[in-house]
């Protein structure tokens, strides 16, 4: 059983799963978990919708610092430690379902962001280690949808536990899940090394996390990243208002993230497909062009519930493809010493574009809901020159 054992974890296919298996059971607890952590903000503790605003925002600018360190942090510690580090400090969020003290659920929502923002690092720079050039597309789309499947099946399991045992018990279920993949990252995930990567002093931390923004290349990824997530981040806002508003149905609304869900899924896995048999540039390119399109249909048909729920599914669609192709980006030019400081600085940029789209849309939502769709998806044209200076560059 021994020799079976270690024969199955010398296999190269292994750690690749378990990089999966871990995403998945963050899911489980990170989906559902965030939903009923505002219900139990307001339920609990009474708090009104701008305090509630006010203590995601603070996580929000905590994973963004711990996101910016985490380069540093990784080239010290490894991935797979960082990743261990990091879903033990986010599985902290869990215990807040046990406390009814303001300052502590909001320090322990603080700490998680930050946590979270070390997994993001250490899961991406882990996964571009461990995978050949030939399957990181793929590869990549199964791990960005893995987090989906988990919240798919920890929302109706996180429901039923809620109702019937209260928010301690499933705060309990939580770091249940949170123990699962730490122990599995832990004694089961091979440790990755990168013997070019010399570990950083701590004092060089902020020079660090910056070093990618002295590349050319690292530049281009910046605005890469942020032209369509700023659309993604209206989108979010948005279309289920402004369904809600024309239709009056949840049920179309619900129907709108279903329909989004299955779509944007297959298109994830169409990209990364896509990506390992043409190269990134391609899918890059027609995902960019689909976020324009989006864009001009949304401003011209912003009145009407179908046209919201076509060009919300194709642009939302759009923005996942990109997500996974942003793995591959960042394998096509950027040396793999760098991956940490990279992935941690574009977690920043989507943070801040994120915010930056929501509060854009936010604006607009019931004065001239069509104007931000178009602004956000012109400035996706740039993107084409983003592209086309990415994959031609040499730096």
């Amino acid at each position: 059983m021994q020799r079976k054992w270690n024969s199955l974890r010398a296999t190269p296919w292994f750690p690749a799963v378990l990089l999966i298996l871990v995403q998945m059971t963050s899911g489980m607890r990170d989906m559902p978990q965030f939903a009923f952590f505002l219900i139990y903000l307001q339920e609990q503790l009474g708090l009104t919708p701008a305090m509630i605003s006010g203590v995601v925002a603070g996580a929000q600018i905590a994973g963004m610092a711990a996101a910016l360190l985490g380069g540093a942090i990784t080239a010290r510690l490894g991935s797979k430690w960082v990743l261990a580090c990091g879903l033990a400090l986010a599985g902290l969020s869990s215990l807040v379902f046990q406390t009814h003290w303001l300052w502590l659920v909001a320090l322990l929502w603080l700490v998680s962001g930050a946590g979270s923002a070390l997994v993001t690092v250490g899961g991406a720079s882990y996964l571009t280690r461990l995978s050949d050039r030939g399957a990181l597309g793929i590869l990549s789309a199964l791990y960005v949808l893995s987090m989906t499947v988990g919240g798919a099946i920890g929302n109706p399991i996180a429901g039923v536990l809620i109702e019937q045992r209260g928010f301690g018990a499933f705060g309990w279920a939580a770091m249940a899940l949170t123990a699962v993949a730490v122990l599995v990252v832990t004694l089961l995930m091979a440790h990755l090394r990168d013997h070019a990567t010399e570990p950083a002093p701590l004092r060089s931390f902020w020079s660090s996390a910056l070093s990618a923004t002295r590349r050319t290349k690292g530049r281009l990824l910046i605005g890469m990243r942020c032209l369509p997530t700023i659309f993604y981040g209206m989108l979010t806002v948005l279309i289920p208002l402004l369904i809600n508003s024309l239709s009056g149905s949840k049920v179309t609304v619900a129907a709108y993230g279903t329909t989004t869900l299955i779509v944007a899924s297959g298109a994830q896995l169409l990209a990364g497909r896509t990506a390992d048999r043409w190269g990134g540039r391609r899918p890059t390119l027609v995902a960019y062009a689909a976020i324009i399109l989006a864009g001009l249909g949304l401003a011209a048909s912003a009145g009407t519930v179908w046209g919201l729920f076509v060009f919300g599914v194709l642009g939302t669609a759009a923005a996942w493809s990109l997500s996974t192709l942003m793995y591959v980006w960042v394998a096509d030019g950027i040396p793999k010493a760098e991956h940490p400081s990279t992935f941690g600085l574009l977690h920043a940029v989507w943070s801040l574009s994120m915010i930056s789209g929501s509060v854009l849309g936010g604006w607009f939502v019931h004065s001239m809901p069509g104007l931000p769709f178009l602004i956000a998806g012109l400035l996706n044209v740039s993107s084409f020159l983003l592209t086309f200076a990415y994959y031609g560059s040499s730096d």
